[in-house]
């Protein structure tokens, strides 16, 4: 699993631990997830996403550790500041393209082969609910970038489908204290206009759970809108 030193990570490597699951966590921040792996009694190492050669390293890492890899959680990505699509950087687009799309592919391209061996497994992305409702003030790269993740899911989902290999997204809403922190006043009215609410970093990790556990079992391509009613349909 990526990205599990903070935030939805971090929340998601809790849950999966407390239902007994064998973990092997990483992060580009090694410190806070020494911290973390220590806590929960999982395997951990440290990786860079949008560097392939990292993403092999830690595959290879996982596999010795563990013995095998059943699952991969692709949950490590950056947020980034808003700015005009007009204003746009090289800087600003390569590197949240490199990190949230080639990073999460990087991964996975990583495990394939590991996983056919095996007969299967099961591969979950985090994309976003603004892959799909974008808003003013998030940047048209991060959107598209987590729009990019979600075609990305399902077409692995119909490659490898046949191998055993279920890929999944989940398309998240505000949690409301992970990522770039919300200015009080768009905060306030977000609550106004969506009565669910921030969620948290809870339903997501209990949707990943769900998706690795036997309510997955039938589910292939999907992109799961846990988003509190920022999406619908």
């Amino acid at each position: 699993m990526t990205g599990a030193a903070q935030g939805i990570g971090l929340r998601i490597a809790e849950i999966l631990a407390e239902e007994g699951y064998r973990l092997y966590l990483t992060d580009l921040n090694t410190e806070k997830l020494s911290a973390v792996a220590e806590r929960i009694g999982a395997r951990h190492g440290h990786v860079d996403i949008s560097d392939r050669a990292s993403c092999l390293l830690m595959t290879e890492n996982a596999t010795t550790s563990l013995g095998q890899i059943d699952a991969l959680v692709n949950v490590a990505a950056i947020d980034a500041q808003y700015m005009p699509g007009s204003s746009i950087t090289v800087e600003h687009w390569s590197g949240i393209i490199d990190t949230n799309l080639s990073g999460t592919w990087w991964c996975i391209n990583a495990i394939l082969d590991h996983m056919v061996e095996l007969g299967g497994g099961r591969v979950i992305n985090i994309s976003s609910a603004w892959a799909f409702r974008p808003s003013k003030g998030v940047s048209v790269a991060y959107a598209a970038s987590k729009a990019a993740v979600a075609g990305l899911t399902v077409a692995l989902a119909e490659e490898y489908e046949s191998a055993g290999i279920l890929v999944n997204a989940i398309a998240a809403g505000a949690t409301g204290n992970t990522g770039t922190p919300i200015d009080p006043h768009r905060a306030a009215n977000y609550q106004r206009s969506h009565p669910l609410g921030f969620g948290g970093p809870d339903p997501v990790a209990h949707m990943v759970s769900h998706l690795l556990g036997p309510g997955g079992d039938w589910v292939s391509g999907a992109v799961m809108n846990v988003s509190g009613g920022y999406l619908r349909g």
